[in-house]
């Protein structure tokens, strides 16, 4: 007990600093779920992103309104939708069946980084049956993102308003805060990858 009080007390401390330090946000809504909920803290770091970050930025379809969404492809990249989903380079994005949650399927989406071969993993949000996204491959503009939401199918995402300028994005989300449930601890800090 004695070792564990100094730990929490420098936590709580390294907490306060942050919010201090750092732009601190509380999410809005549930466009990210099942990994950001509806009032959960998020500490947003004015960064470049990388692949895999969830990011905030003013909502290309309604300026007055901030969004949070998933960096999936960069400048140069190509993404493409079919039958099986979203492909990234040609690659279909593995998705690998987690159970339900509230009536919708929830699903571990996969993708690889360049060598040395690292992976990484979120949870997104599907319905029961599959929507029909089908789009010809895109090549990212040099200086934009490809965006998609982790609710993919009650969110606006860069299926609808395109791909966003570097520029647009204010900054990465890179710790959160909320309640644990089945799918998530109390706090996690998020990262993307090259």
């Amino acid at each position: 007990m004695r070792r564990l009080l100094p730990r929490l007390l420098l936590l709580l401390l390294a907490l306060l600093l942050l919010a201090v330090l750092l732009p601190l946000r509380i999410v809005a809504d549930d466009e990210m779920s099942p990994g950001l909920q509806r009032g959960d803290l998020i500490w947003v770091l004015p960064v470049a992103p990388l692949r895999g970050d969830v990011v905030v930025l003013d909502d290309p379809l309604d300026p007055g309104r901030t969004i949070l969404r998933r960096t999936l492809v960069g400048a140069e990249g190509k993404v493409s939708w079919d039958d099986s989903g979203v492909r990234v380079g040609g690659k279909r994005v593995r998705q690998t069946d987690m159970g339900m949650l509230e009536g919708d399927r929830l699903v571990e989406e996969l993708i690889w980084s360049k060598p040395p071969a690292r992976e990484k993993t979120w949870r997104v949000r599907l319905r029961k049956q599959p929507a029909p996204w089908l789009a010809e491959e895109l090549v990212v503009p040099e200086g934009h993102w490809y965006l998609l939401a982790d609710d993919r199918d009650r969110a606006l995402d860069s299926r609808s308003f395109g791909t966003v300028p570097e520029a647009d994005l204010e900054g990465v989300v890179r710790l959160r805060v909320g309640p644990p449930d089945a799918w998530r601890p109390w706090f996690e800090f998020l990262t993307g990858w090259e």
